[in-house]
Order: structure tokens, then C-alpha cells, then sequence
């Protein structure tokens, strides 16, 4: 049965299966959420652009029914391969629905040759796989353009020479960045009783790696990474997204995808202008992505170029000091109504805990400059429950709410006969692997309701609105963030027996969940994680972690310099950024 959005997407790719090995690549979340993921995107075009592959696209369906392939139709279970792209934790549940409405067995160790092979990628698994690991024949860990070709490669000679299922895992253990669970003896101590352990054994068998490289591609530069297929009933439907940088030169403590992703790489100028008129011939706006768009070396001139041709575009994300009055005006003049800015913490001593360098004074200017571009509502990011926090720390975001009301607002709005609107988004702390706080422990849950008391008693009144996200959401978000695979038990109790509702399923789970949340871990301890090879050191991250209790700012990485966090930039030439030709 063809979906209803099938109609209204351009772009999709449909083969002859005939002879081909079929690939279901799935998002396990809803097609409009999927859609905007540009990883996705990515994946899709470099499994088509095989011609022995057939690669069609699944989603969580709407409705109850057996997940079937947006392309033709076909039912999730009948392909040669399931190819998960998993971004977020909380659609680790969704893995497991998908696989049960498929008729499959959840469990990799229940499945055999008759069955699919599961495979994982994306930026979760990159962090850590482990509470999914058993429901897993093998997992990719890092960037598809390295990872696919290889797979495609083994895939293929595996189908010719009828591999064995035992067989074909052994290859794709051996293959850089692959990981097969099934090859791995682990052991845990007791969530009751710790003894300042957690991992007591991982051991590989049947030559496997002890630690699995992530691999990545070092040259960013000529590769366009931009939405393949375009839907109206996508999240940001209306955008061209076109990927700009990859990794971050800012090594926030707190962001996993800061350290995960590094180095940082660029895509050149050109290809990126040529993205550009792609886009705008489909008559969409620009959306400009990466994990810091205002770091882009060519984002002035790409912004003017958008602008000549007739262009609006919107970035994904910007520092606070990179919300200039002219990049302001640009971003007005093509409709942009409101602007976002994301101070993170609430004082300066704060945001250098979280290695965030810049003051007040500076985010109330941005906000004073995006007012005074014709924009009319501010939105404002924090989290809540940092390591080291105070009150007056808490208290400092509705200072600066307050100051943005009186300072920018009021003034603006007398102007123009119109109050714009204030908008705190908080989120509780949650501690991530590969982070310099991935040793620290999540506020408890009735600290995190009183800081939020505080907020809405110092802004409501204000008609300052705050959004702050539910405590207990966010430790289920932490518990799955720093679990390991005997959180696939709980996954599986909470799907068979709970409804998918992982609060019900804790009651009954045998592990004692604040373990994983409420614990703060040794440094010298053997994290669940430790056997992935991110390129960074443990002694790095762990000195982050010293420097952040002390409130002290580490620099922004400098690519033709810096040795310090393991990957030896200084050494590749082709991770620096180019010098921007400014001409059109």
C-alpha cells in the first residue's frame, strides 16, 4: 500500500530488487522526525548508489500495523538487511516494536541465517551501543561514506558464496569500525553493591577487536552531504538542508557530539554555493547544518551568496557572540521571526564550568541585535542540574530572562505597539559517554522540581514563559545514556510487559536503575563504553572533568596545532580549514 506521503516526496529512489541485496534503512521514529534527519539522508544515497543494492526507506508506522518500505510497500522482515539509523535513546523501544511487528525474534542470539541481518549505525551508537547490543547482529560505528562501501562490499561476496550467518559476523567484526556484541564476554558488578566497579570483564572471541575504531573521513571538503529526498510532511519540509562542518572546535563538557565527532572538517565554499542553487531551483529555503554553524569559515560569504540570489536560509545552530547585527539582518529579511539563543547556564562561573567563555552582557546583546533586525521573540536554551551548580546559578537565567524583558524587549515593543515573547527551555543535566562529565551523577529528581519551582516563580509573573523538561523523562534519558547491556533486559521487560513504559518496567527490573543515573563513577573505573576508540583519550576527558570543577575555559581546538585530546590534527593538513575565496 503506498503511504500518504509518498505523493507529495520528490527525490525517492526505486530500483528493480531483482537480484539485489535489499536494504531496509530504518529511522525508528516517525517519517516526518526521519525525514529531517540528514544522516538518513546520507545513508540512503550512498546505499543506491550501488547498483547491486536496493535500498528503500521504514518508519514507525502511524498506525498498528506490520512496517512496510515507503518505496514499494514491502514488509520490513522480507529484506536482506535491517540498516537502523539510531540518533537518540529514547527510540531504543521503537527498535524493539519495529522488530516484534516484523515477526522477528528481538534477540540477535535467536535469529539465524532465515532471518535479516540487523545492523546499527548513527550518532547513538557512536556513543554507546551497549543497552541495545543484544538485539544487534553487528553495529558501524562512525560515518557511513567510510563505512558503507566495505559493507556493501563484504555483503555481497558473503550472498555469492553463501556465507554462514556464525561466519559472516566473524567478517564483519574484522571490518574497521564493525562491532558484533555476540562476539564479546561480558561481566558486570552487582548494582547493589558496586565496589567501585562496573565493567569486571569484556573479552572478545573468535578474533574480534578488544576495541573498535570509529572510523570517519578525514576530507570534508568535496563532499556535499544535502537532503536527497523532499517532503512537504518532513520536519523542516520547507528547507534545503546542507550540511556545512563536521566535529566542533569547542569542546563543550557536556556534549557528546562535541568530542564524538571530532575532528573538525569543513565543506568547501564552492560545493557548498552549488548546494546553494540545488536548493533554491527546488524553491526551498537554505538550512545550513552542523554542529555549530557560526564556526563555518565561509558562513559570511556563503550568507551573502544566498541572499544575491534571492535566498533565505537558517542555521541550525550559532554561538552566542556570532549574532551579529549582520548576520542578524540576514536572517530577518528572510523571515526569521525569533531568535534562539543557547547560554546553556544561568552565570559566567557557570558556563566556564561547562567551558562555555562569554558574559551576560554579550548574550543580552545578541538579543538586542536580532530585536533590532525585525525579529520579535527570543527563545533561550538552559540546562538545570549542572556538576557544581548553585542557587544563585539557577537564579542567574531568570536574571538574564529579566534583563532581555527590560533591557531589549520593552523598548522594542514600545516601538513597534508589540510585545514579543520570552521563552526559557530547560533541561535537566544528563550525563553523556565520551564526555568530560560522563563520570558525574544526574541531579535527583526532586532538587531538579525545586530548581524549576524557582524559575517560575521569578518569571510567570513576568509573563516570562519556562518550558523545563520532565525530571523523570530525563532519567530514563540518563539510565540509557550511561547503561549498559543489562538495560536491554529492562527494554525488553518494558515492551513485552509494560506497554513500552519504562517507569512501570523499573519495578520489576532486577538492576537497580539509580546505578546507572544517581552514581558517580571512578575515573579509574572501566566504563561499558570504554572499548570504542574515539581517537581521544580517557586522561583528556578526564582532565576536562578537573578543569570544568575549577571553572576554568579551555581554548577552542586549533587544527594546525593541537596534539592535546589524541587525534593529532596538527598532523593532517587536510583538516584545516581552506582560505574563503570571498568573490562570487
Amino acid at each position: 500500500m503506498e503511504h500518504v506521503e509518498t505523493a507529495r516526496e520528490r527525490g525517492a529512489v526505486r530500483k528493480d530488487p531483482g537480484g539485489k541485496l535489499r536494504v531496509a534503512l530504518v529511522y525508528p521514529n516517525s517519517y516526518r522526525l526521519g525525514m529531517a534527519n540528514l544522516g538518513l539522508h546520507a545513508v540512503y544515497r550512498l546505499l543506491n548508489a550501488d547498483p547491486h543494492t536496493a535500498c528503500e526507506r521504514v518508519f514507525l508506522p502511524d498506525d498498528e500495523g506490520a512496517p512496510r518500505s515507503v518505496e514499494s510497500g514491502q514488509p520490513l522482515g522480507g529484506f536482506d538487511v535491517i540498516a537502523f539509523s539510531l540518533s537518540f535513546e529514547e527510540d531504543a523501544l521503537h527498535v524493539l516494536e519495529l522488530l516484534d511487528r516484523a515477526g522477528l525474534p528481538l534477540r540477535a542470539a535467536d535469529r539465524d541465517g532465515r532471518h535479516p541481518l540487523v545492523v546499527g549505525g548513527g550518532i547513538a551508537v557512536q556513543i554507546n551501543p551497549e543497552p541495545v547490543a543484544p538485539f544487534f547482529d553487528a553495529f558501524l560505528v562512525g560515518e557511513g561514506e567510510v563505512l558503507v562501501p566495505p559493507l556493501l562490499a563484504l555483503l555481497h561476496e558473503a550472498a555469492a558464496a553463501g556465507t554462514p550467518r556464525p561466519a559472516l559476523l566473524r567478517a564483519l567484526a574484522a571490518l574497521p569500525g564493525g562491532y558484533v556484541p555476540g562476539l564479546y564476554d561480558v561481566a558486570y558488578s552487582d548494582t547493589r553493591d558496586p565496589r567501585g566497579a562496573w565493567v569486571t570483564r569484556f573479552e572478545p572471541r573468535d578474533g574480534a577487536p578488544a576495541r573498535v575504531r570509529r572510523r570517519y573521513l578525514e576530507d570534508l571538503r568535496q563532499v556535499p552531504t544535502s537532503r536527497v529526498v523532499d517532503s512537504p510532511d518532513a520536519q523542516f519540509g520547507d528547507l534545503f538542508l546542507t550540511e556545512v562542518a563536521r566535529g566542533c572546535l569547542w569542546g563543550c563538557r557536556f556534549c557528546a557530539a562535541g568530542f564524538v565527532q571530532r575532528p573538525y572538517r569543513e565543506v568547501d565554499l564552492e560545493v557548498l554555493r552549488a548546494q546553494v542553487k540545488e536548493g533554491l531551483a527546488r524553491g526551498q529555503r537554505i538550512g545550513l547544518v552542523g554542529p555549530d554553524t557560526s564556526d563555518y569559515t565561509g558562513l559570511d560569504p556563503l550568507t551573502c551568496f544566498i541572499g544575491e540570489a534571492g535566498g533565505t536560509f537558517s542555521p541550525s545552530s550559532l554561538r552566542v557572540d556570532a549574532i551579529t547585527e549582520t548576520l542578524s539582518a540576514r536572517m530577518a529579511a528572510g523571515g526569521e521571526r525569533s531568535i534562539t539563543i543557547a547560554p546553556e547556564a544561568g552565570t559566567e562561573r557557570m558556563r566556564r564550568v561547562i567551558n562555555k567563555d562569554f558574559t551576560d552582557d554579550q548574550i543580552v546583546q545578541a538579543a538586542e541585535h536580532a530585536l533590532s533586525a525585525g525579529m520579535h521573540h527570543v527563545k533561550l536554551y538552559f540546562m538545570c542540574g549542572l556538576p557544581t551548580e548553585t542557587e544563585d546559578d539557577v537564579l542567574g537565567m531568570a536574571r538574564i530572562a529579566v534583563r532581555i524583558r527590560e533591557e531589549v524587549m520593552l523598548p522594542w515593543a514600545r516601538r513597534r505597539g508589540r510585545m514579543g515573547r520570552i521563552v526559557l527551555s530547560v533541561n535537566p543535566f544528563v550525563p553523556k559517554a565520551w564526555t568530560p562529565f560522563q563520570w558525574v551523577p544526574m541531579a535527583e529528581r526532586g532538587c531538579l522540581e525545586a530548581k524549576r519551582r524557582v524559575l517560575e516563580r521569578e518569571l510567570r509573573p513576568l509573563g516570562i514563559d519556562v518550558d523545563f523538561f520532565s525530571p523523570r523523562e530525563a532519567y530514563l534519558q540518563a539510565l540509557l545514556s550511561r547503561g549498559d547491556r543489562r538495560c536491554a533486559d529492562l527494554l525488553e521487560l518494558a515492551h513485552r510487559e509494560a506497554g513500552g513504559d519504562l517507569r512501570k518496567a523499573l519495578r520489576r527490573w532486577d538492576a537497580d536503575p539509580d546505578f546507572f543515573v544517581l552514581r558517580e563513577a571512578g575515573v579509574d573505573e572501566v566504563l561499558p563504553w570504554d572499548f570504542l576508540d574515539q581517537g581521544l583519550t580517557k586522561r583528556f576527558l578526564a582532565r576536562e572533568w578537573r578543569r570544568g570543577v575549577d571553572a576554568r575555559i579551555t581554548p577552542k581546538c586549533a587544527v594546525d596545532a593541537c596534539r592535546a585530546c589524541g587525534l593529532a590534527c596538527a598532523d593532517h593538513p587536510e583538516l584545516r580549514p581552506a582560505v574563503v575565496r570571498l568573490g562570487p
